[in-house]
């Protein structure tokens, strides 16, 4: 039974989870670096402190280059989360 899941190569689903992390780690990776190319400090930059609401930037900023990056990689990977 297991040796027919890998007849055609990789599970889907193998796929699809190998996209979230890769993405993931770009995201935050590219975060992280920009924090640093501003001149300024993750500390500085986790919940900005102008707003009367604690907002968490690195994280929302990191999860939004996350879903760019794996949108772009959804194309190469050929993973098809996203509908043609």
């Amino acid at each position: 039974m297991i040796k027919d899941d890998f007849k055609d190569g990789v599970p889907m689903l193998v796929k699809r989870i190998l996209l979230v992390v890769i993405s993931l780690f770009i995201g935050y990776v590219a975060t992280y670096l920009i924090t640093l190319l501003l001149g300024t400090s993750v500390e500085e930059f986790w919940m900005g402190t102008e707003s009367p609401i604690p907002f968490p930037y690195f994280i929302l900023v990191g999860f939004f280059i996350a879903i760019a990056a794996g949108i772009w990689l959804d194309k190469f990977m050929g993973t098809e989360i996203l509908p043609k």
